[in-house]
């Protein structure tokens, strides 16, 4: 999930210092959880859609899509991030 925010963040342009200010969670916080190291609620997950400026359904779809088949969505990132 986190590597789902990380890559909906940077194709907004975003750094994880202003969405992190944007959702009021905190930075280190933000860090973990996109690196996999920290879970996250619904709550803070609605926080990170508003601060974004993304509809909560946004993040929603992009895990679902993530969740389908895991092993592509990571292909196409890791080749969007060396694209990048």
């Amino acid at each position: 999930m986190g590597l789902i925010i990380q890559s909906l963040r940077e194709s907004l342009g975003m750094s994880r210092y202003a969405l992190a200010r944007d959702a009021e969670v905190d930075n280190s916080w933000l860090r973990r959880f996109e690196t996999g190291k920290s879970g996250i609620r619904v709550e803070t997950l609605i926080a990170l859609a508003r601060g974004m400026r993304v509809p909560s359904a946004t993040i929603i779809t992009a895990m679902e899509k993530g969740l389908e088949n895991p092993d592509k969505w990571l292909e196409e990132y890791l080749k969007n991030r060396q694209a990048s």
